[in-house]
């Protein structure tokens, strides 16, 4: 919705997480008059921006009901029984991508999926940043996306992730993807395939849609879209996909309907899943018409993301590595199909009412010994101690002196915990710092 059209209406924002501030100061840029709705209310140096706002520490429905437009934080599910009473009374609902989509005039690279959607937004930052294309990265990775709108920016390369996106109907990107789909998030969603057809939304008017025809439930559902050019990656399939990797000669190539687009071999990301996202990336980059020798020259060099796979240390010819990041079981499994030897697992968190039983192929075949931590530890025991050895730790630090006493020469060290870490840390990000800390005291 646009500023003028919030004129003169009722405008309730809830939620002051990060999101819900940075809504505040696009209110306030563009003189919308607003209240607000926090049960927190952790105003704290803020308090003096909300000076002379309405402010709400409770959720209640007859509040709710009577404004004309709420904007609602990601963190806040659409099932809360406030929001369902608005809605049934006719409350428009949207959230701050939906003000995002009607502030810019420039074309948006959108992308969702389960895993890897920060992995690939940020390369293909980092590729067009090799390129006179100004791009701004933002949405649910760095800034918030409506403190990202820049006069200069002339591509948004946007990550959204499902919440964002059940608030969400004018976007109109020129490419978007979902990249895939897997168990998250079960705690708010009726089913996965719910959770899927929010993840589609990002398909609503899009241009170009990029889809994995490895992963079923990234396929466009006609009934579901406006108008769009679908195209197709695919790792696993050997056909029937516009983007594949080959191998030829020793080289693993990026191939185009069969035309030979970028040499992959020396990419510093590892696994099959950093394939995929390699293919994403160059396919939601083709509208842009980017120089196939920009692309060769950038498209080995980037280095991953923190708390991704990411190689921490290597002692006594151990690896370690970080995927801190990996919150969630499809994510955990990828990570450790993608390690180079037997794998001691540090795992665990909350799980989100994931069913672990998915990952017993993955530690049958690769994991030598389960260290597990956090709230629901004892029921990813549960699905797995018949498969292999379990330790429970009650900190990060003890789980590294764990493995650090079970790996030898040749094993990898992972922490990738199926589980989001809450429980236990401020997010994910201190869990893979702390983490590192840990085995970094070990190499001292």
């Amino acid at each position: 919705m646009k500023p003028e059209q919030l004129a003169n209406k009722s405008v309730l924002v809830v939620g002051l997480g990060v999101t819900g501030w940075s809504v505040v100061r696009y209110m306030q840029a563009n003189e919308i008059a607003f209240a607000v709705a926090d049960e927190r209310a952790q105003l704290d140096d803020n308090a003096g921006t909300l000076a002379g706002v309405e402010l709400h520490t409770r959720f209640d429905a007859a509040t709710f009901s009577a404004a004309d437009v709420i904007v609602l934080s990601p963190g806040i599910p659409r099932s809360h029984p406030a929001i369902v009473a608005a809605l049934h009374g006719g409350v428009k609902v949207i959230g701050d991508i939906e003000l995002f989509a009607s502030a810019v005039n420039k074309p948006v690279i959108a992308v969702t999926g389960s895993n890897g959607k920060s992995t690939v937004v940020s390369w293909i930052e980092h590729i067009l940043a090799q390129t006179e294309i100004e791009a701004v990265l933002c949405g649910n990775i760095g800034k918030p996306a409506l403190d990202s709108i820049s006069q200069t920016a002339e591509v948004y390369v946007l990550e959204l992730s499902s919440y964002q996106l059940e608030s969400t109907e004018s976007l109109a990107p020129l490419a978007a993807s979902v990249l895939n789909i897997s168990d998250d998030h079960m705690d708010r969603y009726d089913s996965i395939e719910h959770y899927a057809q929010v993840k589609r939304h990002i398909y609503n008017n899009c241009e170009h849609l990029i889809a994995n025809r490895d992963d079923a439930r990234t396929w466009p559902v006609p009934a579901e879209l406006s108008v769009n050019k679908e195209s197709y990656f695919a790792v696993e399939t050997d056909n029937a996909a516009d983007y594949r990797c080959i191998e030829r000669d020793n080289k693993c190539l990026i191939v185009k309907e069969d035309k030979e687009l970028l040499e992959l071999s020396s990419t510093r990301l590892p696994g099959r899943h950093n394939r995929a996202n390699a293919l994403a990336t160059v396919a939601l980059l083709a509208p842009l018409n980017i120089d196939e020798s920009v692309l060769q020259a950038t498209i080995n060099t980037f280095a991953g993301l923190p708390h991704r796979t990411e190689l921490v240390a290597e002692i006594d010819q151990v690896h370690w590595y970080n995927d801190s990041k990996g919150t969630n079981i499809d994510a955990c499994e990828k990570a450790i199909e993608a390690m180079p030897g037997p794998v001691v697992l540090i795992a665990g968190g909350l799980g989100k009412g994931a069913d672990f039983r998915v990952l017993r192929d993955a530690v049958s075949k690769y994991v030598k010994a389960l260290v597990l931590i956090g709230r629901d530890r004892q029921l990813m025991a549960d699905a797995l101690q018949d498969l292999t050895d379990v330790q429970f730790c009650d900190s990060i630090n003890d789980a590294v002196i764990a493995a650090s006493k079970i790996a030898v020469k040749g094993d990898a060290v992972l922490m990738s915990p199926a589980c989001a870490s809450f429980d236990m840390f401020e997010n994910f990000e201190q869990r893979g710092f702390l983490f590192c800390e840990a085995v970094q005291e070990l190499a001292a």
